[in-house]
Protein backbone atom coordinates (compact mmCIF):
# COMPACT_ATOMS: atom_id res chain seq x y z
CA UNK A 1 0.00 0.00 0.00
CA UNK A 2 0.86 3.62 -0.73
CA UNK A 3 2.99 5.51 2.09
CA UNK A 4 4.18 9.17 2.87
CA UNK A 5 8.05 9.76 2.95
CA UNK A 6 8.11 9.96 6.58
CA UNK A 7 6.29 6.37 6.94
CA UNK A 8 8.46 4.95 4.81
CA UNK A 9 11.37 5.76 6.02
CA UNK A 10 10.53 4.60 9.38
CA UNK A 11 9.24 1.80 8.16
CA UNK A 12 12.55 0.03 7.14
CA UNK A 13 14.42 2.06 4.85
CA UNK A 14 17.49 1.91 6.28
CA UNK A 15 21.05 2.74 6.59
CA UNK A 16 23.25 -0.37 7.83
CA UNK A 17 23.41 1.42 11.00
CA UNK A 18 19.51 1.33 11.42
CA UNK A 19 19.63 -2.44 10.31
CA UNK A 20 21.96 -3.10 13.40
CA UNK A 21 19.45 -1.32 15.39
CA UNK A 22 17.12 -3.69 14.07
CA UNK A 23 18.88 -6.63 14.94
CA UNK A 24 19.11 -6.08 18.31
CA UNK A 25 15.63 -6.00 18.78
CA UNK A 26 14.11 -8.99 20.24
CA UNK A 27 11.47 -10.42 17.07
CA UNK A 28 10.24 -13.49 15.68
CA UNK A 29 8.61 -13.60 12.05
CA UNK A 30 6.64 -16.43 10.74
CA UNK A 31 8.29 -19.39 11.01
CA UNK A 32 8.64 -19.23 14.62
CA UNK A 33 12.39 -18.16 14.93
CA UNK A 34 14.41 -14.45 14.94
CA UNK A 35 16.76 -16.29 12.43
CA UNK A 36 15.74 -15.34 8.81
CA UNK A 37 16.31 -18.90 6.18
CA UNK A 38 17.19 -17.75 2.82
CA UNK A 39 16.84 -20.05 -0.65
CA UNK A 40 18.97 -17.88 -3.39
CA UNK A 41 17.26 -18.66 -6.47
CA UNK A 42 19.80 -17.61 -9.35
CA UNK A 43 23.62 -16.85 -9.36
CA UNK A 44 23.91 -14.38 -11.92
CA UNK A 45 25.72 -10.90 -11.32
CA UNK A 46 22.41 -10.23 -10.02
CA UNK A 47 21.83 -12.74 -8.02
CA UNK A 48 25.36 -12.54 -6.13
CA UNK A 49 24.53 -9.21 -5.36
CA UNK A 50 20.93 -10.12 -3.49
CA UNK A 51 22.62 -12.48 -2.12
CA UNK A 52 25.14 -11.02 -0.11
CA UNK A 53 22.56 -7.67 0.59
CA UNK A 54 20.27 -10.25 1.83
CA UNK A 55 23.10 -11.48 4.48
CA UNK A 56 24.00 -7.74 5.34
CA UNK A 57 21.01 -6.28 6.77
CA UNK A 58 22.26 -6.61 10.20
CA UNK A 59 19.86 -9.53 11.19
CA UNK A 60 20.35 -13.38 11.74
CA UNK A 61 20.50 -14.47 8.81
CA UNK A 62 21.11 -17.90 6.94
CA UNK A 63 21.67 -19.09 3.44
CA UNK A 64 20.04 -22.73 3.10
CA UNK A 65 19.50 -23.49 -0.61
CA UNK A 66 21.32 -22.32 -3.48
CA UNK A 67 20.03 -22.77 -7.15
CA UNK A 68 21.28 -22.30 -11.08
CA UNK A 69 20.78 -23.71 -13.80
CA UNK A 70 24.49 -24.22 -14.87
CA UNK A 71 26.08 -26.39 -11.80
CA UNK A 72 29.60 -23.93 -11.73
CA UNK A 73 27.63 -20.58 -10.96
CA UNK A 74 25.46 -22.65 -8.21
CA UNK A 75 28.58 -24.39 -6.36
CA UNK A 76 30.96 -21.39 -7.79
CA UNK A 77 28.85 -18.76 -5.45
CA UNK A 78 28.87 -21.01 -2.75
CA UNK A 79 32.65 -20.75 -2.31
CA UNK A 80 32.29 -17.37 -2.41
CA UNK A 81 30.04 -17.33 0.15
CA UNK A 82 31.66 -19.54 2.55
CA UNK A 83 35.21 -17.48 2.28
CA UNK A 84 33.01 -14.04 2.96
CA UNK A 85 30.23 -15.11 4.86
CA UNK A 86 30.70 -18.10 6.61
CA UNK A 87 28.66 -17.44 9.96
CA UNK A 88 25.76 -17.28 7.23
CA UNK A 89 26.51 -20.51 5.36
CA UNK A 90 24.01 -23.14 6.56
CA UNK A 91 23.91 -24.79 3.01
CA UNK A 92 25.21 -28.29 2.38
CA UNK A 93 26.29 -30.06 -0.72
CA UNK A 94 23.11 -31.71 -1.04
CA UNK A 95 21.51 -28.40 -0.79
CA UNK A 96 23.41 -26.57 -4.08
CA UNK A 97 21.26 -27.35 -6.96
CA UNK A 98 21.28 -27.06 -10.39
CA UNK A 99 19.24 -27.57 -13.59
CA UNK A 100 15.95 -25.86 -15.11
CA UNK A 101 13.89 -28.12 -12.19
CA UNK A 102 16.81 -26.18 -8.85
CA UNK A 103 14.34 -23.31 -8.27
CA UNK A 104 11.85 -25.93 -6.95
CA UNK A 105 14.67 -28.03 -4.26
CA UNK A 106 15.77 -25.28 -3.31
CA UNK A 107 12.47 -23.70 -2.23
CA UNK A 108 11.62 -26.99 -1.03
CA UNK A 109 14.35 -26.75 1.56
CA UNK A 110 12.49 -23.68 3.14
CA UNK A 111 9.91 -24.11 5.19
CA UNK A 112 6.48 -21.29 5.78
CA UNK A 113 7.83 -18.04 6.54
CA UNK A 114 11.47 -17.97 5.07
CA UNK A 115 12.63 -16.34 2.08
CA UNK A 116 13.23 -16.85 -1.32
CA UNK A 117 15.39 -14.47 -3.55
CA UNK A 118 14.43 -14.96 -7.07
CA UNK A 119 16.93 -13.64 -8.69
CA UNK A 120 17.30 -15.92 -12.11
CA UNK A 121 16.74 -14.49 -15.75
CA UNK A 122 13.28 -12.90 -16.25
CA UNK A 123 11.92 -15.29 -18.08
CA UNK A 124 11.69 -17.77 -15.17
CA UNK A 125 10.40 -14.92 -12.78
CA UNK A 126 6.70 -15.68 -13.11
CA UNK A 127 7.10 -19.83 -12.90
CA UNK A 128 9.67 -19.22 -9.55
CA UNK A 129 6.85 -16.39 -8.12
CA UNK A 130 4.03 -19.19 -8.14
CA UNK A 131 5.64 -21.91 -6.96
CA UNK A 132 7.18 -19.56 -3.68
CA UNK A 133 3.59 -18.56 -3.16
CA UNK A 134 2.64 -21.96 -3.33
CA UNK A 135 5.08 -22.80 -0.76
CA UNK A 136 4.07 -20.08 1.66
CA UNK A 137 7.25 -18.23 1.93
CA UNK A 138 7.96 -14.32 1.41
CA UNK A 139 9.78 -13.24 -1.36
CA UNK A 140 12.25 -10.67 -3.00
CA UNK A 141 11.13 -10.52 -6.46
CA UNK A 142 13.58 -8.91 -8.74
CA UNK A 143 12.10 -7.32 -11.92
CA UNK A 144 10.80 -7.41 -14.47
CA UNK A 145 7.89 -9.84 -13.78
CA UNK A 146 6.77 -11.26 -17.04
CA UNK A 147 8.06 -10.91 -20.23
CA UNK A 148 5.21 -11.59 -22.18
CA UNK A 149 1.81 -10.65 -21.04
CA UNK A 150 0.87 -14.47 -20.10
CA UNK A 151 3.44 -14.74 -18.04
CA UNK A 152 3.15 -11.59 -16.48
CA UNK A 153 -0.44 -12.58 -15.88
CA UNK A 154 0.53 -15.64 -14.09
CA UNK A 155 2.39 -13.41 -11.92
CA UNK A 156 -0.11 -10.94 -11.08
CA UNK A 157 -1.89 -14.47 -9.66
CA UNK A 158 0.59 -15.23 -7.70
CA UNK A 159 0.22 -12.03 -6.07
CA UNK A 160 -3.11 -12.08 -5.82
CA UNK A 161 -2.54 -15.63 -3.40
CA UNK A 162 0.60 -14.21 -2.11
CA UNK A 163 -1.80 -11.78 -0.12
CA UNK A 164 -4.67 -14.17 0.64
CA UNK A 165 -1.72 -16.44 2.46
CA UNK A 166 0.17 -12.89 4.04
CA UNK A 167 3.36 -13.35 2.74
CA UNK A 168 5.75 -10.05 2.41
CA UNK A 169 6.69 -9.43 -1.31
CA UNK A 170 9.21 -6.62 -2.12
CA UNK A 171 10.20 -5.98 -5.92
CA UNK A 172 13.92 -5.43 -7.50
CA UNK A 173 12.72 -1.83 -8.47
CA UNK A 174 14.94 -0.13 -6.31
CA UNK A 175 14.41 3.14 -7.35
CA UNK A 176 11.35 2.38 -5.47
CA UNK A 177 13.84 2.60 -2.09
CA UNK A 178 16.31 5.41 -3.04
CA UNK A 179 15.38 7.85 -0.71
CA UNK A 180 16.09 10.86 -3.13
CA UNK A 181 13.91 9.43 -5.92
CA UNK A 182 11.44 8.99 -3.77
CA UNK A 183 11.35 12.26 -1.81
CA UNK A 184 11.55 13.69 -5.89
CA UNK A 185 8.27 11.75 -6.59
CA UNK A 186 6.49 13.15 -3.96
CA UNK A 187 8.05 16.56 -4.59
CA UNK A 188 6.24 16.34 -7.75
CA UNK A 189 3.01 14.75 -6.55
CA UNK A 190 2.77 17.50 -4.09
CA UNK A 191 2.86 19.72 -7.67
CA UNK A 192 6.81 21.03 -7.53
CA UNK A 193 6.10 20.55 -11.60
CA UNK A 194 2.67 22.28 -11.69
CA UNK A 195 0.72 20.52 -14.38
CA UNK A 196 3.06 17.85 -16.25
CA UNK A 197 3.83 18.35 -19.50
CA UNK A 198 5.54 15.65 -21.09
CA UNK A 199 7.80 12.75 -19.82
CA UNK A 200 10.91 11.49 -21.52
CA UNK A 201 12.82 8.47 -20.49
CA UNK A 202 16.87 7.95 -21.55
CA UNK A 203 19.03 4.72 -21.56
CA UNK A 204 21.93 5.94 -24.15
CA UNK A 205 24.87 3.73 -23.84
CA UNK A 206 27.78 1.32 -25.43
CA UNK A 207 26.81 -2.00 -25.78
CA UNK A 208 26.00 -5.19 -23.59
CA UNK A 209 27.72 -7.93 -25.71
CA UNK A 210 27.03 -11.54 -26.03
CA UNK A 211 29.71 -13.99 -24.84
CA UNK A 212 31.00 -14.54 -28.85
CA UNK A 213 32.97 -17.59 -27.90
CA UNK A 214 30.77 -20.01 -26.50
CA UNK A 215 32.00 -23.47 -25.28
CA UNK A 216 31.59 -26.45 -27.84
CA UNK A 217 29.65 -28.22 -25.42
CA UNK A 218 26.64 -25.57 -25.08
CA UNK A 219 23.99 -25.94 -26.81
CA UNK A 220 22.06 -22.76 -28.57
CA UNK A 221 19.60 -22.96 -25.41
CA UNK A 222 22.57 -22.85 -22.97
CA UNK A 223 24.25 -20.17 -25.01
CA UNK A 224 20.77 -17.65 -24.77
CA UNK A 225 20.50 -18.57 -21.24
CA UNK A 226 23.98 -17.58 -20.16
CA UNK A 227 23.86 -14.82 -22.28
CA UNK A 228 19.59 -14.04 -21.28
CA UNK A 229 20.48 -9.74 -22.10
CA UNK A 230 20.66 -10.14 -25.48
CA UNK A 231 17.88 -12.70 -26.58
CA UNK A 232 13.70 -11.37 -26.33
CA UNK A 233 12.42 -14.76 -24.82
CA UNK A 234 14.74 -14.80 -22.05
CA UNK A 235 15.00 -10.82 -20.72
CA UNK A 236 11.58 -9.49 -22.49
CA UNK A 237 13.71 -7.07 -24.32
CA UNK A 238 15.48 -4.03 -23.85
CA UNK A 239 12.04 -2.57 -23.14
CA UNK A 240 10.69 -4.86 -20.62
CA UNK A 241 14.07 -5.71 -18.92
CA UNK A 242 16.06 -2.21 -18.98
CA UNK A 243 13.43 0.13 -19.29
CA UNK A 244 10.75 -0.71 -16.28
CA UNK A 245 12.64 1.42 -13.68
CA UNK A 246 12.48 4.91 -15.16
CA UNK A 247 9.14 3.88 -16.70
CA UNK A 248 7.61 2.99 -13.62
CA UNK A 249 8.71 6.04 -12.28
CA UNK A 250 7.32 8.56 -14.29
CA UNK A 251 3.83 6.68 -13.98
CA UNK A 252 4.11 6.78 -10.02
CA UNK A 253 5.02 10.23 -10.48
CA UNK A 254 2.05 10.71 -12.25
CA UNK A 255 0.12 7.85 -10.36
CA UNK A 256 -1.26 6.84 -14.03
CA UNK A 257 -0.15 4.59 -16.13
CA UNK A 258 -0.44 4.85 -20.56
CA UNK A 259 -3.35 3.75 -22.32
CA UNK A 260 -1.78 3.46 -25.51
CA UNK A 261 1.77 3.06 -27.60
CA UNK A 262 3.44 3.24 -30.83
CA UNK A 263 7.60 2.66 -31.51
CA UNK A 264 9.98 0.89 -33.73
CA UNK A 265 13.57 -0.30 -33.27
CA UNK A 266 16.32 -2.02 -35.36
CA UNK A 267 19.61 -3.39 -35.24
CA UNK A 268 22.27 -1.22 -37.23
CA UNK A 269 25.27 -1.17 -36.08
CA UNK A 270 25.97 -5.23 -35.76
CA UNK A 271 23.38 -6.52 -38.23
CA UNK A 272 25.28 -10.21 -37.75
CA UNK A 273 26.25 -10.41 -34.44
CA UNK A 274 25.41 -13.25 -31.75
CA UNK A 275 22.07 -12.08 -30.45
CA UNK A 276 18.64 -11.26 -31.08
CA UNK A 277 17.91 -7.54 -29.39
CA UNK A 278 17.92 -4.45 -31.00
CA UNK A 279 20.39 -1.56 -30.86
CA UNK A 280 18.09 1.35 -31.03
CA UNK A 281 14.54 1.62 -29.82
CA UNK A 282 12.04 4.53 -29.35
CA UNK A 283 8.60 3.87 -28.00
CA UNK A 284 5.83 6.63 -27.55
CA UNK A 285 3.46 6.56 -25.10
CA UNK A 286 -0.11 8.50 -24.76
CA UNK A 287 -1.88 8.80 -21.09
CA UNK A 288 -5.79 9.02 -21.06
CA UNK A 289 -5.50 13.10 -20.28
CA UNK A 290 -3.20 13.68 -23.64
CA UNK A 291 0.17 13.81 -21.84
CA UNK A 292 2.98 11.92 -23.88
CA UNK A 293 6.05 10.13 -22.24
CA UNK A 294 8.81 9.14 -24.87
CA UNK A 295 10.82 5.97 -24.02
CA UNK A 296 14.25 6.07 -25.91
CA UNK A 297 16.97 3.00 -25.51
CA UNK A 298 20.73 3.11 -27.81
CA UNK A 299 23.43 0.55 -26.90
CA UNK A 300 26.10 1.70 -29.80
CA UNK A 301 29.06 2.64 -29.24
CA UNK A 302 30.70 5.94 -29.49
CA UNK A 303 27.23 7.42 -29.11
CA UNK A 304 25.75 10.22 -26.58
CA UNK A 305 24.95 9.44 -23.54
CA UNK A 306 21.84 9.46 -21.00
CA UNK A 307 20.27 7.54 -18.26
CA UNK A 308 17.45 9.40 -16.48
CA UNK A 309 13.70 10.21 -16.92
CA UNK A 310 12.80 13.53 -17.27
CA UNK A 311 9.42 14.79 -15.98
CA UNK A 312 8.82 18.52 -17.55
CA UNK A 313 5.83 20.79 -16.19
CA UNK A 314 4.46 23.98 -16.13
CA UNK A 315 6.59 25.37 -13.41
CA UNK A 316 9.94 23.37 -14.52
CA UNK A 317 11.58 20.41 -15.24
CA UNK A 318 12.15 16.77 -12.98
CA UNK A 319 15.65 15.10 -13.97
CA UNK A 320 15.48 12.16 -11.70
CA UNK A 321 15.08 7.65 -11.58
CA UNK A 322 17.28 5.52 -12.65
CA UNK A 323 20.75 6.56 -13.39
CA UNK A 324 20.24 10.22 -11.44
CA UNK A 325 22.31 9.61 -7.99
CA UNK A 326 21.31 13.46 -7.23
CA UNK A 327 18.20 14.40 -8.47
CA UNK A 328 17.41 18.01 -9.23
CA UNK A 329 13.89 19.79 -10.02
CA UNK A 330 15.38 22.86 -12.31
CA UNK A 331 13.46 25.81 -13.73
CA UNK A 332 12.31 26.06 -17.43
CA UNK A 333 13.64 23.36 -19.88
CA UNK A 334 17.83 23.46 -19.36
CA UNK A 335 19.31 21.45 -16.96
CA UNK A 336 22.12 24.11 -15.00
CA UNK A 337 23.08 24.24 -12.16
CA UNK A 338 22.03 27.80 -11.40
CA UNK A 339 18.51 26.89 -12.60
CA UNK A 340 18.04 24.33 -9.81
CA UNK A 341 15.08 25.06 -7.50
CA UNK A 342 14.29 22.48 -5.54
CA UNK A 343 16.73 19.13 -4.43
CA UNK A 344 15.83 16.53 -2.15
CA UNK A 345 17.11 16.35 1.62
CA UNK A 346 17.71 12.33 2.17
CA UNK A 347 20.88 11.53 2.02
CA UNK A 348 22.06 8.74 -0.88
CA UNK A 349 21.33 5.00 0.23
CA UNK A 350 22.18 1.85 -1.34
CA UNK A 351 19.12 0.72 -2.85
CA UNK A 352 20.02 -2.26 -3.49
CA UNK A 353 20.83 -3.29 0.12
CA UNK A 354 17.81 -0.78 1.65
CA UNK A 355 15.14 -3.07 -0.17
CA UNK A 356 16.68 -6.46 1.77
CA UNK A 357 16.46 -4.43 4.97
CA UNK A 358 13.15 -3.19 4.31
CA UNK A 359 11.50 -6.52 3.19
CA UNK A 360 13.48 -8.52 6.47
CA UNK A 361 12.48 -5.71 9.05
CA UNK A 362 8.46 -6.50 7.31
CA UNK A 363 8.76 -9.92 8.10
CA UNK A 364 10.67 -10.04 10.97
CA UNK A 365 8.07 -7.11 12.97
CA UNK A 366 5.09 -8.26 10.70
CA UNK A 367 4.52 -5.01 9.07
CA UNK A 368 2.17 -4.50 6.09
CA UNK A 369 3.90 -4.44 2.68
CA UNK A 370 4.51 -0.51 1.83
CA UNK A 371 4.52 -1.06 -1.81
CA UNK A 372 2.03 -1.05 -4.18
CA UNK A 373 2.65 -4.37 -5.88
CA UNK A 374 -0.15 -4.25 -8.13
CA UNK A 375 1.12 -0.96 -9.60
CA UNK A 376 4.60 -1.82 -9.85
CA UNK A 377 3.12 -5.17 -12.45
CA UNK A 378 1.21 -2.38 -14.32
CA UNK A 379 4.15 -0.74 -14.93
CA UNK A 380 5.85 -4.11 -16.04
CA UNK A 381 2.59 -4.05 -18.40
CA UNK A 382 3.48 -0.91 -19.74
CA UNK A 383 6.72 -1.98 -21.16
CA UNK A 384 5.74 -5.23 -22.50
CA UNK A 385 3.08 -3.44 -24.29
CA UNK A 386 6.47 -0.79 -25.53
CA UNK A 387 8.25 -4.08 -27.11
CA UNK A 388 4.91 -4.95 -28.97
CA UNK A 389 4.75 -1.68 -30.57
CA UNK A 390 8.31 -1.58 -31.26
CA UNK A 391 9.09 -4.53 -32.86
CA UNK A 392 5.90 -5.00 -35.16
CA UNK A 393 5.66 -1.21 -35.97
CA UNK A 394 1.76 -1.21 -34.93
CA UNK A 395 -0.44 0.96 -32.22
CA UNK A 396 -1.01 -1.02 -29.46
CA UNK A 397 -3.22 0.00 -27.18
CA UNK A 398 -3.17 -1.25 -23.01
CA UNK A 399 -6.61 -3.10 -23.77
CA UNK A 400 -4.75 -5.34 -26.94
CA UNK A 401 -1.76 -5.40 -24.77
CA UNK A 402 -3.71 -6.98 -21.86
CA UNK A 403 -5.70 -9.53 -24.63
CA UNK A 404 -2.74 -10.95 -25.63
CA UNK A 405 -2.11 -14.65 -25.61
CA UNK A 406 1.30 -14.25 -27.52
CA UNK A 407 4.06 -16.38 -25.25
CA UNK A 408 7.41 -16.26 -26.49
CA UNK A 409 8.77 -19.38 -24.96
CA UNK A 410 5.16 -21.31 -24.41
CA UNK A 411 7.03 -24.77 -23.78
CA UNK A 412 8.68 -22.68 -20.46
CA UNK A 413 7.84 -24.86 -17.86
CA UNK A 414 8.67 -28.00 -19.99
CA UNK A 415 12.71 -26.93 -21.20
CA UNK A 416 15.22 -29.68 -21.84
CA UNK A 417 18.07 -28.03 -20.47
CA UNK A 418 20.08 -30.18 -23.22
CA UNK A 419 17.86 -29.68 -25.64
CA UNK A 420 17.67 -26.82 -28.70
CA UNK A 421 15.99 -23.24 -27.76
CA UNK A 422 11.99 -23.34 -28.77
CA UNK A 423 12.29 -19.74 -29.10
CA UNK A 424 14.67 -18.74 -31.47
CA UNK A 425 18.17 -20.92 -32.99
CA UNK A 426 20.80 -19.64 -34.75
CA UNK A 427 21.75 -19.52 -38.51
CA UNK A 428 24.27 -21.83 -40.33
CA UNK A 429 27.05 -19.00 -38.84
CA UNK A 430 25.40 -18.60 -35.45
CA UNK A 431 23.94 -15.26 -36.18
CA UNK A 432 20.26 -14.47 -35.03
CA UNK A 433 17.46 -12.31 -36.98
CA UNK A 434 16.15 -9.22 -35.09
CA UNK A 435 12.62 -8.36 -34.83
CA UNK A 436 11.64 -6.37 -37.44
CA UNK A 437 8.76 -3.64 -37.48
CA UNK A 438 6.14 -3.79 -39.90
CA UNK A 439 7.24 -7.85 -40.31
CA UNK A 440 7.55 -9.14 -37.40
CA UNK A 441 4.21 -10.50 -35.97
CA UNK A 442 3.88 -12.16 -32.12
CA UNK A 443 0.50 -10.95 -30.47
Amino acid sequence: MPTNRRNFLKAGAMSAVAAGALASAPHVHAAGSDTLRIALIGCGGRGRGAGMQALSTGNKVEIVAIADAFEEQAKGFAEILKEEKPECCKFTDETIFHGLDAYKKAIDCLNPGDIALLVAPPAFRAMHFEYAVKRGVHIFLEKPFGVDTPTLKRSMAAWEEAQKKGLKIITGLNNRKYFRTKETVEAIQDGALGDILSCWVYRLHGPILCNPHPEKNWTPLQIQLRNYNSFIWTSGSPTVDWMIHNIDICCWARQKHPVWCQGTGGRQVNPDFQEEIQDHISVEYHFDDGVRMMVQVRHIPNTWGAFRAVIQGSKGMAVVGEGMRDPHIFKGYREASEDIIWTPKSEPNDSYQTEHCILQDWILNDKPIAEDISFCIKSNMMSIMGRMAMESGQAISYDTAMNSTYELCPNLDNLDFNGDSPYIMPDENGNYPCPKPGITKRF
